[in-house]
């Protein structure tokens, strides 16, 4: 007795997959703006309520980004043995309880800095599977000639986080407190669970080309590859400079705001919003940037142009001095943000598919390794500078990751040409 598979026509399957798209996009898009809560709210509670020094809360941004060094590799293997929205959801219903668990603990009295560490390395573990497979979905669920495109949904997503999150996560510690703002997070976790039980797409899990393999040997490959394209490697050097300094700048930025200049929760809230603003400008101008200039300059140009306006925030006063922070903020995220687009874009076309997602993990765990060191250099440096001082230099080196990303042929380039 033969049995017959009804397929669904290829014009109506890619209608799902962009639908399913758009879903993901949300839901991340919803997740990242309430995470911002957190990223004000640890910091501040621990200084407050837990009496860190400028090193411990530093920390805190460290601790959030060990896993990067610890698991990226083998999360990059591990995490395509599983269907990808299996991955999605598992991760986001464990940082939902994980953060859940701050409020509950600070309720009963029994909250400790460790505990933030703790709670910041667990979440960031199950935010390393989620990531690696995040980043791997737009080839699969988009045509090539809209990659870009989506590319530019997924920065404009975090650009959003960044501009509204701190404004909204800045008034939820004013109101409710820092013990109880990280509950924001946990609702955000929960709106990506529902966008991905609303996805229809049966994207299944990459088998290894030649049966099951070791993960040592499939990282091979991916690293391999990685090795015999200067672009790419070029790229990832540029990234993993900027990601340290990012991290650095999350080390400092909020105790600079708060202690050094003066600011309320509210306040330093809507200030760093203006981080986000700039990301948003970036991103919705990044597909008129690469028409304008092509797809290869995009990458590092405007970042190169616009950097500089970053060594305006150390001399953030209050009053009118805001305004310094408002504008260089502004200005050096939006070429940032076109630089983000074009960094995961080059990747993502240079890259065969069936190694996508292993060379995801392997930028991946250079780019976010740097994070981490990146926590601890922001805390030494403030503790060692102060914060203004440490946000200066930190700012300084920045403008050296476009730079070394230009370094490679890619500068040559107009367009970033597909592997052949």
């Amino acid at each position: 007795m033969s049995s017959t598979t009804i397929a669904v026509p290829e014009p109506a399957a890619a209608r799902i997959r962009e639908r399913d798209f758009r879903l993901l996009w949300i839901g991340s898009g919803i997740s990242q703006l309430c995470g911002m809560a957190t990223v004000v709210a640890f910091p501040l509670l621990a200084a407050q309520t837990l009496s860190a020094s400028v090193g411990q809360v530093g920390m805190i941004t460290a601790a959030g980004y060990l896993p990067w060094l610890l698991l990226t590799l083998p999360a990059g293997v591990y995490s395509g043995r599983l269907a990808p929205r299996t991955v999605l959801l598992l991760a986001d219903l464990g940082r939902g309880l994980i953060v859940a668990m701050v409020p509950v603990l600070a309720a009963i009295g029994h909250l400790a800095l460790w505990q933030l560490y703790l709670s910041n390395v667990l979440v960031s573990c199950a935010t390393v599977f989620y990531e690696i497979v995040y980043l791997s979905m737009p080839p699969k669920m988009l045509p090539r000639e809209k990659l870009v495109h989506g590319n530019i949904r997924l920065q404009i997503a975090r650009a959003v986080s960044l501009a509204f999150g701190p404004t909204v996560a800045g008034f939820t510690v004013q109101v409710l407190g820092p013990e109880t703002a990280p509950l924001l997070n946990t609702v955000g976790f929960g709106a990506s669970v529902v966008t991905n039980l609303l996805m229809r797409s049966h994207i299944e899990a990459a088998a290894p080309p030649s049966g099951r393999r070791g993960v040592l040997e499939e990282l091979g490959e991916a690293i391999r590859f990685i090795g015999k394209q200067p672009v790419i490697m070029a790229s990832i050097a540029g990234s993993a400079v900027g990601n340290c300094c990012f991290a650095a700048y999350e080390a400092l930025v909020v105790i600079f705001l708060a202690s050094d200049v003066g600011l309320a929760a509210g306040t330093l809230g809507m200030l760093l919003g203006s981080v986000g603003i700039g990301g948003l400008i970036g991103a919705f101008s990044a597909g008129k940037i690469s028409r304008w200039l092509g797809t290869a300059r995009a990458v590092w140009l405007p970042a190169t142009v616009m950097a500089p306006a970053g060594l305006l925030l150390p001399f953030t006063q209050k009053g009118s001095g805001l305004f310094l922070f408002l504008a260089g903020a502004l200005l050096f995220h939006a070429g940032y943000a076109v630089f983000t687009v074009g960094q995961a874009t080059l990747v993502q076309l240079r890259t065969p598919d069936d190694l996508l997602q292993r060379t995801v993990a392997c930028v991946r765990f250079i780019t976010r390794g740097m994070l981490f060191v990146g926590g601890l250099v922001g805390g030494g440096l403030g503790s060692v500078f102060g914060p203004r001082v440490g946000l200066a230099i930190v700012m300084s080196i920045w403008l050296c990751a476009p730079l070394i990303t230009a370094a490679s042929r890619l500068r040559t380039w107009r367009d970033i040409p597909h592997l052949e």
